[in-house]
Formats: C-alpha cells, structure tokens, sequence
C-alpha cells in the first residue's frame, strides 16, 4: 500500500512539475540594463516592445541605480513613450534628456 501511495505520489508530482515548465514567458515590454565589469559607469539600456523585438538601445555614461523606484518610474514612462512613437521618429538621446545627462 505505501509502495502505490509513494508511486502515484511521484507521478503526480512529476506531472505536475512539467506542466509548470511549459508555461510561456511574459510577453510584456520591458528595458534592461547592461554593464561591464572593466566600465562599470558606461551602461547600455536596451528597450523592448511585447515580442521581445528591439526598439530602442542607448549607451550613457553614468550608472543609474534602477534599485530607485524613480529611476524605475522615468524607465517605465520612457518605454512607454517609445511604444506609442512611430519607429525612428524619437530622438537619439532620449535617454539622456530624461535623466538630463550630457549626451
């Protein structure tokens, strides 16, 4: 009896171990942020539409602390800003004008 219990109980959890692999990521817009170990202060900040397409990369040179929520909210409204933009019609330091870095 604990032989079957043990044995429908690892099928189980099995089964439902693979089912939680096939869930799809997250077709969300989205930024990230890259750095360098050698040049920690130069970061390029890449932006994403919802198929994962790029639509807007910029390099700054200054480090943004995206642990702050504003650095995170200026981050979010510029993507979102970039979305509604027709392709190539927003300027090449988008970025930079608004964190009012020098380009």
């Amino acid at each position: 009896m604990k032989k079957t219990l043990l044995t429908f109980a690892l099928i189980t959890v099995s089964f439902l171990s693979t089912q939680a692999q096939t869930v799809e990521a997250s077709t969300q817009p989205t930024w990230v942020v890259e750095s360098n170990e050698r040049t920690p202060k130069v970061q390029t900040i890449n932006f994403y539409n919802d198929q994962n397409q790029l639509i807007y990369s910029e390099t700054i040179n200054k480090r943004l602390n995206i642990s702050k929520r504003k650095v995170q909210k200026t981050l979010n409204s510029l993507l979102a800003n970039l979305l509604k933009a027709e392709p190539g019609s927003y300027n090449k330091n988008v970025l930079a004008a608004s964190f009012k870095l020098k380009p």
